[in-house]
């Protein structure tokens, strides 16, 4: 999913007070404020992006068409098309039950946050910004012009809009015969195996219920396009879903599951069926430490020397130089069981999302409320 699909929003108000808390001060600063929260706090102020938000014009010439459809597309993906761009939040440490999202309205100075992908968008259909969508559709482009071999997959896809774009350029270059595939719970995430994968340990978004899309609800985005063909949603956690897809062949594989155990497990199974030429794409390899430690110790265990190359400051892609052997055994990291059942994830169901300002009322409630509680015990 794209909690990816691109990071874990965390700006805004992060004292107890402001965000609504009730829960005890000194326990939820402790959880809030973990080392993988704080580096995720830290890189979204610092990076943004200069790509300029716009579409480009229409011209005769069906190239000319093409492009401007998908840069418009694009756009209307990352909800920059509209009038107003409503941003995401999450308030709390997310491993508790109650934690808080809230959205406000991104003032046009701020638009940027949404372009690089450093936000979730409360109506867009992706978080993963303008530049990797750019460089996603390069990528496709460059696979179909090379005719490299197989269908295309992205891990971890939550409203589906980087597969919706997928879909769209495989479409506008007439590589009808490929198929784009999605897998994901499309239920939220499960909670951290830490016991199997230690290295997830301080990233917990379980309790997020906005980050469950229910695949229904994905096809119902593509359908809106008219891109609901050659699209294949592949229902369920990584490790009963993904050995199924072990065999197949991919031309680009599109990993954005955030932490260790979904990037491990992703490569495990997918990475033997690239094709050479074929691209692996990692989301948030310079966002989430866990996440790009895992390519990192995939890499070393497979001797993979192809050159990585940066997208943006979070994202990178290699291009893949040999022919996968077949038959190639699967390697297993020593930390890493192949027993166990599902863990539980978000069933999906919806609440109602709280503006800042509704938030902030609530906090004014309850001190007016302590302030009457007060009058009423004095002495007349």
């Amino acid at each position: 999913m794209e909690i990816s699909g691109s990071g874990t929003p965390l700006d805004g108000p992060a004292d107890n007070e402001r965000a609504g808390s009730s829960a005890p001060d000194a326990d939820r600063a402790a959880l809030t404020e973990g080392p993988v929260k704080k580096s995720l706090r830290a890189q979204r102020r610092a990076h943004r992006s200069d790509r300029p938000i716009r579409a480009v014009r229409a011209k005769p010439g069906a190239e000319q068409l093409r492009t401007a459809y998908l840069e418009l597309l694009k756009l209307t993906l990352c909800d920059l098309a509209g009038a107003r761009t409503l941003s995401v939040t999450v308030s709390e440490d997310t491993s508790w039950p109650d934690s808080r999202v809230r959205w406000r309205e991104l003032p046009e100075e701020e638009l940027s946050i949404r372009a690089t992908g450093l936000d979730w968008p409360f109506s867009g259909l992706t978080m993963v910004g303008l530049k990797r969508l750019d460089e996603l559709q390069a990528c496709l482009e460059a696979v179909v012009a090379g005719d490299v071999e197989g269908d295309v997959i992205e891990t971890g896809t939550w409203r589906g809009g980087a597969s919706i774009l997928a879909r769209a350029t495989l479409d506008s270059l007439g590589a009808d015969e490929r198929t784009v595939w999605l897998a994901d719970s499309f239920r939220g995430l499960p909670t951290p195996d830490t016991e199997r994968f230690p290295q997830d340990a301080h990233l917990d978004l379980s309790q997020v219920e906005f980050l469950a899309v229910p695949a229904d609800e994905v096809r119902r985005h593509f359908s809106r396009f008219g891109l609901d063909h050659g699209v294949e949603l592949v229902e369920g956690s990584f490790d009963e879903t993904l050995p199924q897809l072990r065999d197949r062949r991919w031309s680009v594989v599109r990993l954005d599951g955030d932490t260790y155990e979904a990037t491990w497990i992703a490569l495990d199974h997918l990475y033997p069926g690239l094709s050479e030429g074929g691209y692996l794409i990692v989301d948030d390899y310079g966002l989430i430490e866990p996440c790009r430690q895992a390519v990192d110790d995939y890499r070393r265990e497979h001797d993979i020397d192809e050159p990585v190359e940066w997208i943006d400051w979070m994202g990178i892609h290699w291009r893949r130089r040999d022919e996968p052997r077949p038959g190639t055994p699967r390697a297993t990291p020593a930390h890493v069981s192949r027993t166990g059942g599902s863990r539980a994830e978000n069933g999906g169901s919806r609440t109602r999302i709280p503006s800042e300002r509704e938030l902030a009322l609530e906090v004014e409630v309850r001190r007016l409320r302590a302030l009457l509680a007060l009058t009423e015990g004095m002495p007349e």
